[in-house]
């Protein structure tokens, strides 16, 4: 396998949506709260994939990663009024505080990482990543920081095939570790 493929995979098998999924899952787990935790594995991993392919199909977006930073505001978008659907759809459950503060983490990431596109393409990738892995590292178990560490794997995969630059990796990696500090202090402090 050359170093293209192997970056290739990594960066679908930690895509955004991807990442959301397990997040969920690791937290209905967690939480032994199952019902929720994969309603909202599906509503920020499964629904914004299949807006984004939507969007890919009528031409609004070049690609399932966005790669194009003009295309991402209508993405954003979209994917903030799938998750204020899902909070609608958690309200109806026993929801457990964790999973709610991984929601609401959800839109705060979402509108950050809005208005910092506005300058610079930060990759949500590893934002995401930092994000996460922070996250349960704070929550779940301090072992989970070692997932810290596989940053870099991510971040040379999407050098590697050109979706990103050094420095719209570091804008996603402050701009996740920022976000994970804010959503912890706002609603875990």
């Amino acid at each position: 396998m050359n170093a293209e493929k192997l970056a290739r995979i990594i960066s679908e098998v930690f895509a955004p949506w991807v990442l959301n999924i397990g997040f969920f899952l690791v937290l209905g787990m967690y939480t032994s709260s199952w019902v929720p935790g994969v309603i909202a594995a599906v509503g920020t991993g499964l629904v914004p994939m299949a807006l984004i392919l939507t969007l890919m199909k009528m031409g609004r977006v070049g690609d399932h990663h966005v790669t194009s930073r003009k295309q991402r505001s209508l993405v954003y978008a979209g994917i903030i009024i799938c998750v204020v659907a899902l909070i609608v759809v958690l309200w109806m459950l026993e929801t457990p505080r964790l999973i709610w503060v991984g929601v609401f983490s959800a839109l705060i990431f979402l509108g950050v990482f809005g208005l910092v596109t506005v300058k610079i393409k930060a990759s949500v990738h590893v934002g995401l990543w930092m994000c996460l892995i922070i996250f349960l590292g704070l929550t779940v178990s301090p072992r989970w920081f070692v997932g810290v560490a596989f940053t870099p794997v991510t971040a040379w995969a999407r050098i590697r095939i050109k979706h990103h630059t050094m420095p719209e990796i570091l804008a996603g990696v402050v701009t996740g570790a920022v976000v994970t500090a804010a959503s912890y202090l706002i609603f875990l402090a």
